[in-house]
């Protein structure tokens, strides 16, 4: 096979391909537009709050839901409940104990998904059983 010589070809384009840049084509940042684009506009736009679930929320701009709403007052004071561990330290006995006794029904608790939790009034409502026990 024999080997082509483009050496003398006056036609040969050895530029890569792509658009052929325009003869004093400029790459610069202009203050003005050109007549295909508008120059951008920075002043802010006034808000319109279209948004009825949280109309105080973060609502800066014109689109998108706000991230952070309000939450609604709280309602007051929450009475926490106790693990197994805080009622076994309170009565002074084992983890182990409080388990035998919730089975047994004389310590009333519940049931939240594995977890087992109790009502501060059922503490004091076994000691209480307790105390009256000692009593007789």
């Amino acid at each position: 096979m024999k080997a082509l010589d483009w050496s003398g070809r006056q036609d040969l384009n050895l530029r890569p391909p792509g658009p052929e840049p325009e003869t004093g084509e400029f790459h610069g940042v202009t203050s003005g537009g050109t007549g295909s684009q508008p120059v951008e506009r920075t002043e802010v736009a006034p808000g319109v709050d279209s948004d009825t679930v949280a109309p105080r929320g973060y609502g800066e701009r014109p689109f998108g839901a706000p991230v952070v709403r309000e939450l609604p007052p709280d309602p007051g004071p929450h009475e926490r409940l106790l693990t197994v561990r805080d009622v076994a330290s309170r009565l002074g006995v084992s983890p182990a104990l409080v388990y035998r006794l919730c089975e047994r029904k004389e310590l009333r608790s519940l049931r939240i998904g594995g977890a087992v939790r109790f009502h501060e009034a059922a503490v004091q409502s076994f000691l209480a059983t307790l105390d009256r026990a000692m009593r007789k």
